[in-house]
């Protein structure tokens, strides 16, 4: 299922139950798929932000090395497309049974 699919009100009530401290995680989330591609949206899933930090795992250590290669030019699309500053993006494998929520709301 694609989030954008409800339109801005499904987007509203993902904000208003969220709070200001997860919003710009729930940013991230709406518009990763448009950050990074369809392909590499099915390789990765956000985990969480702290301190500026975005958390990202990947299914394995050939989609994690695509990933790093192209790390600063993700975050300057982020901070360019959805006006989020982050100081770093930490990758780490995980297996894709193992995933989350994320996962299956695609």
């Amino acid at each position: 299922m694609d989030l954008e699919l409800g339109g801005k009100s499904w987007q509203q009530l993902v904000y208003n139950i969220a709070g200001d401290e997860y919003r710009d995680f729930v940013t991230l989330a709406f518009g990763w798929k448009k950050i990074v591609g369809k392909i590499l949206d099915q390789k990765a899933e956000l985990h969480k932000i702290e301190k500026n930090v975005l958390f990202v795992s990947v299914t394995n250590n050939v989609w994690m090395q695509e990933f790093i290669l192209r790390k600063y030019q993700i975050m300057d699309d982020i901070k360019a497309i959805l006006q989020i500053t982050l100081k770093d993006i930490v990758f780490f494998i995980e297996a894709e049974e193992k995933r989350g929520i994320l996962k299956w709301l695609r």
